[in-house]
C-alpha cells in the first residue's frame, strides 16, 4: 500500500462518528475477551466444583470417621481401665453373682453396681455393661440388651473377643426399630460393642467368661441426618453408610428404608470411601451420589451469571455515551468536592451541570454541607453543656481514666448511695460464640427489659465476654431482689441467646474508698464460677475470706493444670499423685477444700485461651454438688482419676488437631510409644521433624530434663502402676514397661526407687 492510500486510511478512520469508533473498540476489546474468559473460566470452575464437592464429602466422613475412632479409643481405654484397676475389683464382684445363694448374690450385685457406676462416671452415651459368666448366667448394669444368651454369645465380636484373651475387640448393632437393642432405644442408632475376655491373670476366680460396653454413638445420628438432607435436596453429601472388610453392613438407614434394596439409588453414582482402621479390623465409610447433583446447581447459575454478563455489557455499550458526557463528568467534580469535604473543607461549592438529577444532586450537595457547618457548630455547643452519664463515669473508673476521688468530686450523686459491684462472664460453646461476639449488645440491651436492672443497675462491657455492672442499693434486705433480677437475666439470656452467664457479685460498699479494692475482688472471683457451672452465682458477701484462701491455694495446682492442658501425661501423674499423697491424713472437708482448689486451677487454665468446660463434657457441671456428695477418699480418689483421664483424652484430641509446638508434640509421642522397646530419639526427632542433635538440645532446654531421662520416667511410672494394680509377674511388667531385659529392668527401678520392684510391691 502506497504512502497516499495510508494517508487516506488515516484521514477516513478519523472521519469516522465517534459512535462507531466507540462500539468497535467496545465490542473487540471489551465484549468478546470478556465473553471468552467467562465461558473458559465456567468449564474450568465446573471441574472445581465436581473436586470441591467430593472434597466436601470426604470431609463429612472425616468427621464421621473422627467421632467413630474417639469413641473406640475412649471407651477401650474405659473397658480397660475399668476391667483392671483396683486390683481387679469389679471382675470379683462380678464372679460374686455367679452363685446359687440369693443373699450373697444380691450383695455382690449390689457392689458391681455401684463399682461399675462409679468407673463409668463421667458418663457419655453408654448403654450398658454386661458380664457373661461361664456357667451361662449373665448380668447388665444400667440397661438389660434384648439378645439372647445364645444369640450374644454366636456374635463374631463375642467369639473373636474368646480368640484373644485380654484384648479389647470391638463389635456393632445397627437397631432397625424402637426398643431393638434395649429398653428406651431409639431406630437407625449404631450401637457399639467393646468386649474383653479375661484370662486367669486377670480374673482368678475364672468365672467371668466375657466383659462387654455397649455405647451408642453420635456418628450415626449424623449419618441419618446426612442422609435424610441428601434424600430432600438439601445436601450434597450423597448416602452414606458403614461396612466392614468382607461388605457385610455395619450402619445403614437405607436398608431400612427400602427393605434391602440396595446402597445407592442406582448403578452410575459415584463412591466416595473413607477407610476406619483399627486393631485387625476394617470398615469403611461409603457415601454415594448422583454425578449430575454435583453440578446441576453450577451450570443453572452459570447460564443465569452468562446472561447477566450479556446483558450488562450490551446495556454498558448503549448508555456509555451518555454516560460520558452527562455523568462521568459532573459525578468527578462532585467526588473532588467530597474529598475536601472529608478533609475538613466545608466552604466548597460546585457549580451545577449534566442532566436534570444530576444538577440536582449537585443542588443537594451545596445544601448538605450548609447543613453540615451548622450541625457541627451545634453539637460542638451542646457537647460544651452536658455533663457525663453514669455509664460514662463506671468506664473512666473500671478503665482508669478517673479515680474514684475524681468522680466523687465530679459527681456527688454517683457514690451517693450503698452500692454492690457486679462482673458478669459470658460462657458459651463454639456453636453460638462467634454469632454472639458480634451480637453482643443485643443481650445488653435485652437486660434494659427487666426493671429492677433499668431502675438500679450502669453496665459497662469490659469486651464481647465480660461486663462490669453498678447496682445501686435502695432497700434495706437487697440481696434477695438482687439474686432474683440476676437469675432472670441469666434464662433470658440462655433462652434467647444459648449464652450462659456467670455473675461475681461483690460485697456491699458506700462511698468512694473502697470502690478500687471491689472492682479487684470481683475480677479476681469470677474464676471460681469453674466450681458452679456456667450459671454460676458468686457471692462475696460474707465468703470473702473463703474465696480468697481457696483462690491462694489453687496457685498450688497450677503445674497439674498445664500437664493437663497440654496432655502432658508425666508431668500429670506425678502433679496427681502429690495431690493424693497431700489428701492423705485430710479430714473429708480439707481434701473437698484441695479438690476444689484443683478444678478452679484447672478451669483458669482452659479460659486462658477462651476455652470452656462446656467443650470438655459437653454440659455444665456443679462440681460443689457432685464433690459434695462423696463421702469417703476412696471415692474421691476414683472421681478425680476418671476426671482428669476424660480432660487429657479431651486435651490429646485437640492437640492432635492443633498442635504446632513440636516438644508438645514429642511428648505426646513419647507417652503413646513409651512401652516400645524400640523407641528411640532418633524415631522421634523423625516424627517431629527436626534433626536429632537439635531436637535433642531444644528438649533439653525447654524440658528441663533429657529424652534419656524423660522416657525412663514415662515407663517407671507405667511400671509402678502395673505394680500397684495388677498381679503380672515381674518380667511381664517389663515388658509392658518397655524393657526386653528383666534385669535391666530391675537395676533401673532400683536405681530410681530405691528397692526391687518386689519391695515395691509389698510396701503397696
Amino acid at each position: 500500500m502506497n504512502p497516499e492510500s495510508n494517508l487516506s486510511v488515516r484521514k477516513k478512520k478519523k472521519r469516522l462518528p465517534l459512535k462507531t469508533v466507540y462500539y468497535r473498540s467496545f465490542s473487540c476489546f471489551i465484549v468478546i475477551p470478556i465473553l471468552v474468559v467467562l465461558l473458559v473460566s465456567l468449564l474450568i470452575l465446573n471441574q472445581q466444583f465436581k473436586k470441591q464437592a467430593i472434597e466436601t464429602i470426604e470431609h463429612a466422613q472425616e468427621t464421621v470417621l473422627a467421632e467413630l475412632k474417639s469413641d473406640i479409643d475412649i471407651m477401650s481405654m474405659r473397658l480397660s481401665h475399668m476391667i483392671y484397676t483396683n486390683n481387679n475389683e469389679i471382675l470379683n464382684y462380678a464372679s460374686g453373682t455367679d452363685t446359687g445363694e440369693p443373699g450373697q448374690k444380691y450383695l455382690y450385685r449390689q457392689k458391681l453396681a455401684q463399682a461399675g457406676n462409679l468407673a463409668l462416671e463421667p458418663v457419655k452415651d453408654i448403654i450398658s455393661a454386661g458380664f457373661y459368666m461361664k456357667s451361662g448366667r449373665d448380668y447388665y448394669i444400667k440397661n438389660e440388651i434384648n439378645r439372647s444368651s445364645e444369640q450374644v454369645r454366636s456374635a463374631g465380636w463375642y467369639q473373636a473377643a474368646q480368640e484373644r484373651p485380654n484384648t479389647v475387640c470391638v463389635g456393632f448393632y445397627d437397631t432397625k426399630d424402637l426398643n431393638d437393642l434395649f429398653q428406651g432405644g431409639r431406630r437407625d442408632m449404631l450401637v457399639l460393642v467393646f468386649a474383653l475376655a479375661p484370662d486367669v491373670t486377670t480374673d482368678c476366680s475364672q468365672k467371668v467368661e466375657m466383659v462387654a460396653l455397649y455405647q451408642s454413638t453420635d456418628a450415626a445420628q449424623r449419618i441419618l441426618e446426612s442422609n435424610a438432607g441428601y434424600r430432600a435436596g438439601k445436601n450434597k453429601l450423597g448416602l452414606t453408610q458403614i461396612v466392614n472388610e468382607d461388605g457385610e453392613l455395619v450402619y445403614s438407614t437405607l436398608d431400612h428404608e427400602e427393605g434391602g434394596a440396595g446402597p445407592y439409588p442406582s448403578a452410575g453414582d459415584a463412591c466416595v470411601r473413607t477407610p476406619l482402621e483399627f486393631n485387625d479390623t476394617v470398615w469403611y465409610i461409603e457415601s454415594y451420589i448422583s454425578p449430575f447433583r454435583l453440578t446441576a446447581d453450577f451450570w443453572s447459575v452459570a447460564a443465569m451469571v452468562l446472561g447477566a454478563a450479556v446483558l450488562i455489557l450490551c446495556l454498558a455499550g448503549f448508555y456509555s455515551r451518555y454516560f460520558l458526557h452527562s455523568v462521568v463528568n459532573p459525578i468527578e467534580e462532585v467526588s473532588g468536592g467530597l474529598k475536601q469535604v472529608e478533609e475538613g473543607n466545608l466552604e466548597v461549592h460546585i457549580t451545577p451541570s449534566g442532566q436534570y438529577e444530576i444538577r440536582t444532586m449537585i443542588h443537594a450537595f451545596n445544601a448538605m454541607t450548609r447543613r453540615l457547618k451548622a450541625l457541627i457548630a451545634e453539637y460542638e455547643q451542646r457537647v460544651k453543656n452536658v455533663e457525663k452519664s453514669p455509664a460514662d463515669y463506671l468506664e473512666a473508673l473500671v478503665t482508669g481514666a478517673m479515680s474514684p476521688e475524681e468522680v466523687n468530686r465530679m459527681s456527688g450523686e454517683f457514690f451517693m448511695e450503698r452500692y454492690v459491684l457486679l462482673y458478669f462472664r459470658i460462657e458459651t460453646d463454639r456453636n453460638v460464640e462467634s454469632n454472639l461476639r458480634t451480637d453482643y449488645r443485643k443481650l445488653v440491651q435485652s437486660f434494659e427489659h427487666n426493671p429492677r436492672f433499668a431502675s438500679r443497675c450502669v453496665l459497662y462491657p469490659k469486651n464481647s465476654r465480660e461486663f462490669y455492672g453498678f447496682y445501686r442499693i435502695t432497700e434495706e434486705d437487697y440481696e434477695p431482689g438482687l439474686t432474683g433480677m440476676l437469675r432472670q437475666l441469666q434464662s433470658g439470656a440462655v433462652r434467647e441467646y444459648g449464652a450462659h452467664l456467670a455473675v461475681c457479685i461483690g460485697r456491699e460498699t458506700f462511698g468512694c474508698a473502697g470502690f478500687t479494692e471491689q472492682l479487684r475482688q470481683v475480677s479476681e472471683k469470677i474464676c471460681l464460677r469453674h466450681l458452679e457451672g456456667a450459671d454460676a452465682l458468686i457471692s462475696l458477701q460474707g465468703h470473702q475470706e473463703e474465696a480468697d484462701e481457696l483462690l491462694v491455694l489453687s496457685r498450688s495446682y497450677e503445674k497439674l493444670a498445664a500437664a493437663l492442658y497440654t496432655a502432658d501425661e508425666k508431668n500429670m501423674v506425678q502433679e496427681r499423685d502429690r495431690l493424693f499423697e497431700e489428701l492423705n491424713g485430710q479430714t473429708q472437708e480439707e481434701a473437698r477444700r484441695r479438690i476444689y482448689a484443683a478444678v478452679v486451677a484447672i478451669g483458669n487454665h482452659f479460659s486462658q485461651d477462651n476455652s470452656s468446660f462446656l467443650e470438655v463434657f459437653g454440659q455444665p457441671c456443679n462440681y460443689l454438688d457432685k464433690i459434695g456428695r462423696m463421702d469417703d477418699l476412696r471415692s474421691l480418689k476414683l472421681w478425680m482419676t476418671n476426671y482428669f483421664a476424660w480432660i487429657m483424652d479431651y486435651s490429646a484430641s485437640r492437640l492432635r488437631v492443633t498442635q504446632t509446638d513440636v516438644i508438645l508434640k514429642a511428648k505426646r509421642y513419647i507417652a503413646d510409644y513409651c512401652e516400645d522397646a524400640d523407641l528411640s530419639l532418633a524415631r522421634v526427632a523423625e516424627y517431629v521433624g527436626l534433626n536429632e542433635k537439635y531436637f535433642t538440645n531444644r528438649f533439653t532446654r525447654e524440658t528441663g530434663e533429657t529424652f534419656s531421662t524423660y522416657l525412663t520416667g514415662l515407663r517407671m511410672q507405667k511400671a509402678r502402676e502395673l505394680l500397684k494394680t495388677t498381679s503380672f509377674k515381674v518380667y511381664e511388667i517389663a515388658e509392658m514397661s518397655g524393657y526386653r531385659n528383666v534385669e535391666h529392668f530391675n537395676r533401673m527401678f532400683k536405681k530410681i526407687n530405691k528397692m526391687t520392684p518386689a519391695q515395691y510391691r509389698k510396701t503397696m
